[in-house]
């Protein structure tokens, strides 16, 4: 037998030729998990970021003084009793007395943003995003309220700059975006919504004037209280 095929044959090996062949690739994928488990952690902090503003706006909006966290509040202080019909545009949102447009509140989030100290919708919108910009890191963006009456909600987008610059070089751009939701739950407040469209539904019906006609007197009469 010749001596290359008795070399095929040996079981016998290199440890610095198997290294030279395996350690690169161990590496190569070594580094490509780290990068990625990088990536997937940026996209994530910026997530709960965002969650946790959306959330707790959510969670403090019937009254402007909750704790946004345990929502406590001082005994005794309250928006008021008609603040939903005034401030909060209840009225539009149910009668369609506005487009979705002028139906939505915004505020820009960054570094630059002041606490919000009333009981309007942009007031609130700008105490929770200040408080939790303080706390989080969260980029640039915007945080809306929309009132659509029976469906009122709370969107954030965000967009992170502070990417970590491995991924910057891998993928071309330093910046991540997110985008978060969170619906305004209060059941009481549900059920009167529903019983004062029920019953508006029912006379709107009945009108003889038309329904559009009878529609627009009874938002008039509602917006006399705004």
């Amino acid at each position: 037998m010749s001596k290359s095929k008795r070399d095929w044959k040996d079981s016998d090996g290199s440890v610095s030729l198997e290294a030279s062949m395996v350690f690169p690739w161990v590496l190569m994928i070594t580094f490509l998990l780290v990068v990625f488990a990088l990536f997937i952690s940026q996209r994530a902090l910026l997530y709960y970021s965002s969650t946790v503003m959306a959330e707790r706006t959510a969670f403090s909006w019937s009254n402007s003084t909750k704790d946004s966290r345990s929502g406590a509040y001082p005994q005794g202080q309250y928006d008021g009793l008609y603040w939903r019909l005034t401030d909060d545009a209840l009225v539009r949102g149910l009668f369609g007395l506005v487009t979705d447009q002028e139906a939505a509140t915004s505020v820009r989030i960054d570094s630059e943003m002041v606490e919000g100290q009333g009981r309007n919708a942009e007031n609130k919108l700008q105490r929770i995003g200040y408080e939790t910009a303080s706390v989080h890191r969260m980029g640039t963006g915007e945080i809306d309220y929309r009132n659509a009456g029976i469906n009122r909600q709370i969107e954030v987008r965000v967009t992170g700059n502070w990417i970590a610059e491995p991924l910057s070089w891998i993928r071309g751009d330093g910046e991540t975006e997110t985008e978060v939701t969170a619906l305004i739950v209060e059941p009481a407040e549900f059920i009167r919504s529903f019983d004062l469209v029920r019953y508006y539904a029912s006379r709107i019906k009945e009108a003889g004037a038309g329904g559009d006609a009878y529609r627009d007197k009874a938002g008039g009469v509602l917006q006399k209280r705004e």
